[in-house]
């Protein structure tokens, strides 16, 4: 730093979040700069009282001085803190000094805590400013309007979000809507194929109503059973669907009141038996 910016620092700020410490010098109307902790650049591994002495002198024989101190301690350093405060008030007593939460001044920053180490970008971007203002009321208001503004533009973009699931839903719903009217089609196909005689059973009316469709079936009275080489394709088709499929078609059948009445072609009466147990199972 040059010896302009040394002249211009307020005070400086140690965190000691999660076992580790980061610094930053404050300046009036100035971005913070980061202060390297014996070189380190990153958070600085500190689980003792003895480590936090060592980082504060290198950072008062770095920068020449006795700066004003803000140290932000979280709930899992509080303890060993208070252990060694009796020490630390010798460093201290050397400059005007403050010891502030880290979860207090997190949670008035609207920062979410969790047992990872903050990112140094966001600790930069929303607490310092903060501690920066305390003292200044015009900036302090600009940084509460920058918030809400924030916030503001936060609830937007949730509400924007909620309209497109909605939509997306609603698609989803229509979609879903059509597919079913090609599965009772597929429905219509396949179930000759399956049962014999079973539109004598069923008529085109039920089978309209209990597949949740408002415009009936138009079936042939009598219908005509398939030929044996009809037969024989639709049952090929039948079994190269998707098992999903076939399990579609097999369980709409079997959940029929008319079930009873209908018995499986001898031919494919032990796929149909599979299926029905898979239903079950």
């Amino acid at each position: 730093m040059t010896t302009h910016q040394l002249s211009q620092i307020t005070s400086v700020i140690i965190f000691w979040v999660q076992d580790h410490l980061a610094a930053w010098a404050l300046s009036a109307n100035q971005v913070p700069v980061e202060l390297p902790i014996e070189e380190e650049k990153q958070w600085l591994a500190c689980s003792n009282g003895e480590r936090l002495s060592q980082a504060l002198a290198d950072i008062d024989l770095r920068l020449g001085g006795n700066y004003p101190l803000q140290l932000i301690y979280d709930t899992k350093s509080q303890s060993t803190l208070e252990a060694a405060l009796p020490k630390l008030l010798v460093q201290l007593s050397k400059r005007g000094w403050q010891i502030l939460s880290y979860e207090h001044l997190a949670k008035r920053c609207a920062l979410t805590i969790n047992a990872e180490l903050p990112k140094r970008s966001l600790v930069a971007e929303l607490l310092l400013p903060m501690l920066l203002a305390t003292d200044n009321t015009t900036e302090r208001q600009r940084l509460q309007a920058a918030t809400h503004r924030e916030h503001e533009a936060l609830t937007q973009q949730l509400q924007w979000d909620r309209e497109q699931i909605m939509k997306e839903n609603e698609r989803l719903v229509a979609q879903n809507a059509i597919l079913r009217r090609v599965d009772t089609e597929q429905l219509m196909s396949y179930l000759p194929a399956l049962f014999p005689r079973v539109f004598t059973v069923i008529d085109g009316n039920e089978l309209a109503l209990l597949a949740g469709r408002i415009e009936p079936f138009k079936i042939a009275n009598p219908y005509p059973e398939p030929s044996q080489e009809t037969l024989y394709q639709l049952q090929r088709q039948f079994k190269a669907l998707p098992i999903d499929i076939q399990r579609q078609i097999v369980g709409f059948v079997s959940r029929l009141p008319q079930r009873q009445q209908l018995t499986p072609r001898p031919e494919i009466r032990s796929l149909i038996e599979q299926l029905e147990a898979d239903k079950h199972a």
